[in-house]
């Protein structure tokens, strides 16, 4: 049985190789349902043997840092959509969008033509309607017309043609849609500097989806357009299926360890929310454990959010683990963050600048100490702070974790003493959209006054290139 497995895979092996030696519009002669599926899966498995070994040479590039892969939209969007819905368009719906664009011209046939000249005629009209005046189009709908009749007229003889000139081109046609194939999942990359030397590797960077292309067009052109199509959805469905299934593991960025300092930075594939995560900022160490790149960014700054013009279009679901140690002694906390953010500029790719800007500023004062006093809780060593689409409800807080969450709700920049900050704990109930309202419960009920001001604000702006 095994002897016939490997006779059979060969065989399948063979065909495909001679066919690609010199491509032909020719279908195969067998065409049992059995025979397809049987053929589908030793293709399948060519194709899985190929893919591993050209991710490999892949891997290798990145290794070597010719290449640094830190953004890719496939990933983006497993971490952004359900599974369901990831594998909904990943296995099912963009194949077969792939499939009709690269692969359903690759036979040639009659009917085709007649329905590209068909949907080329409304094509051209339409986009004469959008570009030209009313007159101009009229014009380019009747001259297109009339093409149209004079193509069904001679239908006969210009397929003819056609159909030779399509024979003597047909190599170059099927490796140039596979080629292009390939080269438009170069924009899975999203962060490729199409201005560096970087470009000189795409070929190798699009190697896996060219030749995926050409046993896709195999299929395609020897057994019909649907085992082509069921080939490419079987493909995605296990290369998305092992991505899934590690999407567990961390992904190691960055490790430099030397008489300096030691920062280890890796990335969650996926982000887990309700998994445990921890920040700790020391005088010589950080340390970051699934955290938003974003949120990390931000302790980095040593900025408010409030403070920060941050692009989150970008790495919105990127998580990440920090570790960092000072060896030398020779920095402070300040010097340590800013070193860290700078090594996590190369690697996810941004830029950090400052501008001065006019922004509203509110002081935070105790207008009326004895109704703020009736608020007041014993302090039970924690604090909660609870947000529902209507309210945030505060429980044994101090006033400083008071104003840090009236900051990032609200976006304002609140600024108060420190002594005031620290002043007792309490519970409050603010509303969570409207902040006049807020301004208002605070002073009536809770006797804390916000009073406001314009300043010269120093605003860090985070741009992802």
């Amino acid at each position: 049985m095994l002897h016939s497995f490997t006779l059979q895979l060969k065989q399948t092996a063979s065909d495909i190789w001679f066919f690609l030696k010199n491509p032909k519009d020719q279908p195969a002669t067998e065409n049992s349902r059995s025979f397809k599926l049987r053929i589908l899966l030793y293709v399948l498995l060519i194709d899985m043997a190929l893919m591993f070994v050209l991710t490999g040479v892949i891997n290798l590039v990145e290794l070597m840092g010719w290449h640094s892969n830190n953004s890719h939209a496939v990933i983006e969007m497993m971490r952004s959509f359900p599974v369901w819905a990831f594998l909904l368009l990943g296995v099912l719906a963009v194949p077969l969008l792939e499939e009709l664009v690269f692969r359903y011209g690759l036979r040639f046939k009659s009917g085709y033509m007649a329905l590209l000249a068909f949907v080329a005629t409304i094509a051209l009209g339409v986009l004469a309607y959008s570009l030209l005046p009313l007159e101009g189009a009229i014009g380019v709908w009747v001259i297109s017309g009339m093409a149209l009749v004079l193509y069904a007229l001679n239908a006969d003889a210009i397929t003819g043609f056609l159909k030779k000139l399509w024979d003597k081109v047909y190599s170059v046609f099927f490796y140039f849609m596979a080629f292009a194939f390939g080269l438009i999942h170069i924009t899975n990359f999203t962060d490729f500097d199409y201005a560096s030397a970087a470009v000189l590797l795409i070929p190798i960077l699009i190697a896996p989806q060219v030749v995926g292309g050409m046993l896709m067009g195999y299929m395609r052109v020897k057994y019909g357009f649907f085992w082509g199509y069921f080939l490419h959805a079987s493909h995605n469905a296990l290369f998305f299926g092992l991505a899934l299934a590690t999407m567990g593991m961390l992904d190691e960025k960055l490790h430099i360890q030397d008489e300096n300092y030691t920062l280890q930075v890796e990335e969650h594939m996926l982000y887990d929310q309700t998994a445990l995560s921890s920040k700790h900022i020391g005088s010589d160490s950080l340390g970051f454990e699934n955290q938003r790149l974003h949120d990390v960014i931000l302790a980095l700054l040593d900025k408010d959010e409030s403070f920060v013009e941050l692009d989150k279009k970008k790495h919105q679901h990127t998580a990440i683990d920090l570790k960092f140690k000072d060896h030398s002694a020779s920095r402070d906390t300040k010097q340590n963050k800013q070193l860290v953010l700078q090594q996590l500029q190369e690697v996810y790719k941004f830029e950090v600048t400052y501008r001065s800007q006019q922004r509203d500023a509110w002081d935070v004062a105790i207008a009326d100490s004895i109704l703020l006093a009736a608020h007041a809780v014993a302090d039970l060593k924690r604090s909660t702070v609870r947000y529902s689409e209507e309210a945030i409800t505060f429980e044994n807080v101090t006033l400083g974790e008071l104003v840090s969450a009236v900051e990032k709700n609200f976006k304002v920049g609140l600024i108060s003493e420190r002594k005031l900050l620290e002043l007792g704990k309490y519970d409050f109930k603010l509303p969570k959209n409207d902040f006049e309202q807020a301004k208002e419960d605070l002073k009536t009920k809770y006797g804390i006054l916000l009073q406001s001001r314009m300043e010269l604000a120093d605003l860090a702006v985070v741009t992802f290139l």
